[in-house]
């Protein structure tokens, strides 16, 4: 008999991401949480890329591996590697010897880039850290900037200076080739020069304009390639073999935040820039909400060959690899579609793509494929045998019409153990510019062991439906989106009659959480309810979250001078409407939406009668529930369904 997951199944999963191959092997990076340290770690591995045979360990034991990337002459596998709190420098040869350490400073490692063609290797650092003497007494930051803080990271440090460094692998020479005061992320670079993307305009405090420039080595000014739209939001530059094209992933910023992310051309010569995505209304890009997958390489766009490129591409819940050509006669072609999401991928050559991908009951495997015959082929599933033997259940699709009679996705994850009477829980996912969809969800499993039916619905406002889905919350939260929600709960009712309509539940976090408690407060209809990581006033979300005071206009679309309409868009302002017993979990690090969003709600609650309690995390900021320490994710995952389990109804008898 299949078992049914449980939060400490965290332990036995093994995400895989950054998959890079030589035409002979497949390198990747294998991630799994560490119960004894109480951490994520990570090692890379490798396998035939023939047959998926002769698995071998690349990295140290003791490091923790950040990311990987093979030279062109596929003599070098480089990586970064944790080595007493710092992420540090490894270069292995690859027909043989160990892994060499070749940086050991006291600032963190990363973007690692190879030269086109040579065994000539970039990676970025900081100098200008202040290191705090021994014993030294408490000192005082001042704070001059309005991006002072972020999430994750604390109160953001001053005064560094950001490098881009060239390594030569047969000289080990090291040289600083580019340096800025404020950051940068280099991408690419041939014998001519660097692309990098950073802020356009960083003293302007209001403008989040980003663009990819070429570095050139002679000396000459930087160039801006996305100069026909310096509004724009771009990055990730790719350079093609000729090294005059630029393939690059961004956005024009039309409606800032939420405009489609497509790609791009840009020409090093001409200064032409092309939209390489329109007119399809699709985004380029991973939005998907689910919690398993660690350390992915974060890359949307990639060149096939001189003329040929490839997307990741968020549609409908599914993240699929698109391959589309430059001169525009023949349609993009799906190389990778169907139920998943592809996780990750790398070019190996015009004929081969090796990638990662995941389904609702597969949490990542390693494949490749045959992009002639489109033959795909299995590498290694490390996480077979757990897949085997526990009970995994696929979400069933159904559609319904929401507010406005606009049509509406949803999937059901039906309890493993059938009965005849069930609670059911409605989860929300975050964003809202996120989506669920064919990925494997930990949480979502664990609840459906427990004997709970799940709900997840897209409602208008989140990714992979369009851009004009995608707009529909922006002024409105609240409204339409609350609508399709509640609609998609009744149509989850009809379809599993099974279902107690008395029992139930609701929970979500972030942009789910700031729902959570908007439902809290505006219907009965649930048994129980858990807010995670929410929000709850907006007025005081504006200037204590990171992000607070560009996202809220961005998002309500109001005069942030006028209160009454920060208050109408909170859900502290209808507390006194609130009856469900709601637990509200809330991270102490959290800077996105701040611990004082939960403290405000619970204090409002409590006043107003309601059943509740305040739950905070310790060492925990937003990323709680996909990357916190792994005890209290546990923790998290206990207490969510103790609160459900302590407040739902008795069973009616038949």
């Amino acid at each position: 008999m299949a078992t049914i997951v449980k939060p400490e199944d965290l332990f036995a999963l093994r995400p895989l991401a950054q998959p890079v191959s030589d035409g002979q092997r497949v390198y990747y990076v294998e991630s799994q949480l560490d119960q004894q340290k109480n951490a994520s770690q990570a090692a890379i591995y490798s396998v035939q890329l023939a047959d998926g045979s002769d698995r071998r360990r690349w990295s140290p034991a003791d490091v923790s591996v950040n990311e990987l990337a093979l030279s062109p002459s596929h003599r070098y596998l480089s990586f970064s590697g944790v080595v007493n709190e710092h992420a540090q420098l490894f270069l292995v040869p690859l027909n043989g010897g160990a892994p060499e350490q070749i940086t050991r400073g006291d600032a963190d490692i990363s973007q690692l880039t190879w030269e086109a063609n040579t065994d000539v290797l970039y990676f970025q650092t900081t100098t200008g850290a202040k290191q705090p003497a021994k014993d030294a007494l408490p000192s005082v930051q001042v704070v001059d900037k309005l991006q002072y803080k972020m999430n994750g990271r604390g109160l953001l440090p001053q005064g560094l200076t950001y490098q881009c460094i060239r390594y030569q692998c047969a000289s080990r020479d090291q040289s600083v080739v580019l340096e800025r005061t404020d950051p940068f992320t280099v991408t690419a670079a041939n014998d001519q020069g660097l692309l990098f993307s950073t802020e356009r305009l960083p003293e302007d405090e209001h403008d989040f304009s980003e663009g990819v420039y070429w570095h050139p080595f002679d000396g000459t000014a930087d160039r801006l390639l996305n100069e026909k739209l310096p509004a724009g939001s771009f990055g990730q530059g790719q350079l093609d073999e000729d090294g005059q094209h630029v393939l690059m992933w961004g956005q024009d910023n039309h409606i800032p935040n939420v405009s489609q992310f497509h790609a791009w051309l840009g020409n090093l010569t001409t200064g032409e820039l092309t939209d390489l995505t329109a007119p399809r209304d699709v985004e380029v890009g991973d939005m998907l909400a689910i919690d398993s997958q660690q350390r992915q390489s974060g890359q949307f766009v990639a060149w096939l060959t001189h003329n040929t490129f490839l997307t990741l591409e968020n549609e409908h819940g599914r993240l699929s690899l698109v391959s589309q050509s430059l001169d525009g006669d023949a349609q993009p072609r799906t190389l990778l579609g169907g139920d998943r999401a592809i996780t990750d991928f790398s070019v190996v050559d015009p004929q081969t793509i090796v990638f990662t991908e995941s389904t609702m009951t597969s949490v990542s495997r390693l494949k490749a494929l045959n992009v002639a015959t489109g033959e795909e082929r299995e590498l290694i599933n490390p996480n077979a045998v757990y897949e085997a033997k526990h009970a995994l259940v696929a979400g069933q699709r159904f559609t319904f019409k929401g507010a406005a009679d606009w049509d509406i996705e949803g999937w059901y994850f039906p309890p493993v153990t059938p009965a005849p009477q069930h609670p059911a829980v409605l989860y929300v996912h975050g964003g809202p510019q996120v989506d669920f969809g064919y990925g494997f969800y930990h949480e979502l499993q664990f609840l459906a062991g427990q004997g709970y039916g799940v709900i997840t619905i897209n409602p208008r406002g989140g990714n992979s439906y369009g851009q004009d889905f995608e707009t529909a919350v922006i002024g409105h939260y609240g409204e339409g989106d609350f609508e399709d929600l509640m609609l998609g709960t009744d149509a989850a009712l009809k379809l599993d009659p099974t279902i107690d309509p008395k029992q139930l539940c609701v929970t979500g976090g972030s942009y789910g959480g700031f729902m959570t408690n908007w439902i809290e407060t505006h219907t009965n209809r649930f048994a129980a309810a858990v807010t995670q990581r929410s929000i709850s006033n907006w007025i005081s979300f504006y200037g204590t979250s990171d992000i607070g005071y560009f996202f809220t206009p961005w998002e309500l679309k109001q005069d942030m001078h006028n209160i009454d309409v920060l208050w109408k868009f909170s859900p502290l302002a209808y507390v006194q409407d609130a009856t469900t017993p709601i637990l509200v979990l809330h991270g102490e690090e959290d800077l996105r939406c701040p611990t004082t969003q939960g403290e405000e709600f619970f204090v409002g609650l409590k006043e107003a009668g309601v059943e509740t309690q305040l739950v905070l995390f310790p060492k925990s900021n937003h990323e709680l529930s996909r990357s916190g320490l792994p005890n209290l994710r546990i923790e998290r995952l206990n207490r969510i369904n103790q609160w459900f389990q302590d407040h739902l109804p008795a069973k009616e008898e038949g």
